[in-house]
């Protein structure tokens, strides 16, 4: 049987919809970071995905989550664990989604893979047994390997092309990892965006950096995993935040307001400390990135370990550091404010000199 959609009127945006009114679908794809995983019959990775959907229920949106999979890692399909609820309206988390533990973007591509004892086909096969999502949130990348760098990205664009032929009007969010050591994924979402923009022009697909502010390492206060990668409840928490503001961000065109007062200060022969005063957005400023003589500088580096230099990222607060620099050497530096609707502002140039 034939579905059929009506065009829906949700906080003055027109989308495409099923005919029940005010529901959107909503797709969460990705690995075991958007699974989430059962231990001994409880839930011990809850998964950014319920505090997505936490968020957009409170806020009034009826929420229907769509996928080929209902159950979290290692649960029991036969005896599953108890749907959790929202704290706010009791309502009942929708389960359903797109993501599988230890996944690679290749095998969620193809298909053909054997997850929990259910053998899976192609993502194109696998949209079709359920409705056309209308919001689709994509962390994925995080066990693929550098030397599958390029067949990667290949990949990933095939996903994009997948979910633009099940709905030209969709909106995606495309993450970038919050296992930022995985950069040549991070650095190539914002071409693989430029691209679609011009290829699908409907189509709507909004970067989301998800390495800014990350804390991985387990000793660190703060910390947002159980083990270096999987999110426990903050950084699951984090990361259903930054989702939502890009969500409510959509359709915002208005530049961040930026003129700040640049300062240099603490330089030496190869370091030079950066401030600056703060930006303010319309809705939600995601941060800033930090141009020396022209290219990115604001690399996202460790809190321990030896993963030292990771991926270019936003920083969020309104300084720093500037490391590696060459003695008695003249540069230039620049600054842009960046929103959650990748709206930009840049700064004016400032000069100085190492010692």
């Amino acid at each position: 049987m034939k579905k059929k959609y009506c065009l829906s009127l949700i906080t003055g945006l027109l989308i495409l919809s099923s005919c029940q009114p005010g529901i959107i679908k909503v797709l969460c794809l990705g690995d075991s970071i958007t699974q989430g995983k059962v231990d001994n019959d409880t839930i011990s990775q809850l998964s950014y995905r319920f505090w997505l959907w936490e968020k957009l229920d409170s806020a009034g949106y009826k929420v229907d989550m769509v996928g080929s999979n209902n159950i979290w890692f290692k649960e029991n399909r036969l005896k599953k664990v108890q749907t959790p609820v929202s704290h706010y309206t009791r309502h009942a988390f929708d389960r359903d989604h797109e993501s599988f533990y230890g996944i690679k973007t290749g095998e969620t591509s193809k298909g053909g893979f054997t997850h929990d004892s259910v053998k899976y086909a192609s993502l194109r096969d696998r949209m079709q047994k359920y409705d056309a999502p209308d919001y689709a949130f994509i962390h994925i990348g995080t066990n693929d390997s550098k030397h599958d760098s390029l067949e990667t990205i290949n990949y990933l664009k095939q996903i994009l092309e997948v979910l633009n032929e099940r709905n030209p009007k969709m909106h995606i969010f495309l993450a970038k990892l919050n296992t930022p050591w995985v950069r040549f994924i991070n650095h190539s979402i914002e071409p693989i965006v430029v691209e679609f923009h011009q290829k699908y022009p409907s189509l709507k697909v909004i970067p989301v950096d998800m390495a800014t502010g990350w804390v991985n390492c387990t000793e660190s206060p703060g910390t947002m995993t159980y083990d270096w990668t999987h999110p426990n409840t903050l950084g699951q928490k984090v990361m259903a935040e930054k989702w939502f503001k890009a969500f409510k961000s959509m359709n915002d065109h208005e530049k961040p307001k930026f003129d700040p007062e640049i300062k240099i200060s603490s330089i030496t022969d190869s370091t030079a400390t950066l401030s600056w005063t703060p930006a303010t957005d319309n809705k939600y400023l995601a941060g800033y990135n930090i141009f020396l003589n022209h290219k990115p500088e604001n690399w996202r580096r460790s809190e321990c370990g030896k993963k030292e230099k990771q991926s270019i990222s936003l920083v969020q607060g309104n300084s720093y550091s500037l490391t590696d620099l060459k003695k008695g050497t003249d540069y230039t530096i620049s600054i842009s404010a960046v929103d959650f609707a990748n709206n930009m502002t840049l700064s004016k140039e400032v000069k100085f000199k190492t010692h």
